[in-house]
């Protein structure tokens, strides 16, 4: 890995992080997810989109691009939508952990068998490190905690797959003549759509939401754009096996703000997986 993919998955995985943490935000004060989900994809969207028509050219590809970018932003979509229904059932430090454990793993298989991705000793070294911190930040006395376990893992095992294809449709045509901020708006727009839809489904008026709402929206939207856009921009020069690996780190980020802000739990354990992070992405960045 050179460089300067190492500086944009490290960014990517940031501000994906403090993304999430708003997603919990989110969770944790009972509001509406679709329309969180909504505010985001259509505020980076819209972000993509100007930034594109002002000084960018659309791809000789862009048919191809924009089919696996609706793809990958609908069902990106909907695993945004049912993670955050999940993070009303079981906490961020259940969550999250088994999360980053099932997704690399997908991720990973996908890389070597659909990509034929060739990692050495030492990478494989560092995603094995990698796959023990998620499972460090979990312990029995969770358990006693959750409103629902039985639930909230069933959510984290369909958002995590959903996700996980997303990723690996957009690495499908990172290799063209991509334009970034192009498939970055075409995904935004499949997100959208999804969005709406699931919003108009529930079958409920806008008038329960309030600025505070709209806040939090904004939020997702700017930080929705900057991380993917970073991620993007790894996935472009990157192996999507060692990329995708590191990104998930970012689930110490959700974890620490929430023990902070929620007085969420936290051990030895949870300390020494920021550790075992910080040693599996060395391994990984040669």
């Amino acid at each position: 890995m050179d460089t300067v993919t190492f500086f944009w998955t490290l960014a990517a995985t940031l501000l994906a992080g403090i993304q999430l943490f708003f997603q919990k935000v989110v969770a944790q004060e009972k509001r509406d997810s679709a329309f969180n989900g909504l505010m985001m994809y259509s505020i980076s969207g819209v972000l993509a989109a100007v930034l594109l028509f002002v000084g960018q050219a659309v791809p000789t590809e862009w048919k191809l691009i924009a089919l696996f970018g609706l793809l990958s932003g609908a069902t990106h979509s909907l695993g945004n939508f049912i993670r955050i229904e999940g993070l009303k059932y079981i906490d961020s430090v259940i969550y999250f952990p088994i999360n980053k454990v099932l997704g690399p793993v997908l991720v990973v298989f996908g890389g070597v068998l659909i990509f034929s991705e060739s990692l050495s000793t030492q990478q494989y070294i560092g995603i094995v490190c990698s796959l023990t911190v998620p499972l460090l930040l979990i312990s029995s006395i969770e358990h006693l905690r959750q409103n629902n376990l039985r639930y909230g893992i069933w959510f984290v095992v369909i958002s995590t797959t959903l996700t996980s294809i997303s990723i690996l449709l957009t690495k499908r045509v990172i290799g063209l003549d991509l334009n970034v901020l192009f498939l970055l708006a075409t995904t935004q727009i499949a997100g959208v759509v999804s969005s709406g839809a699931l919003l108009v489904r529930k079958k409920r008026s806008l008038s329960h939401l309030d600025r505070r709402d709209v806040l939090l929206g904004l939020v997702a939207g700017l930080l929705g754009f900057a991380s993917y856009f970073a991620l993007l921009k790894a996935l472009s020069t990157g192996l999507i096996s060692i990329v995708y690996v590191i990104q998930a780190h970012y689930i110490l980020i959700p974890i620490i703000l929430s023990v902070w802000w929620y007085k969420e739990h936290i051990n030895m354990r949870k300390i020494i997986a920021v550790a075992v992070s910080f040693l599996a992405i060395g391994l990984l960045y040669k």
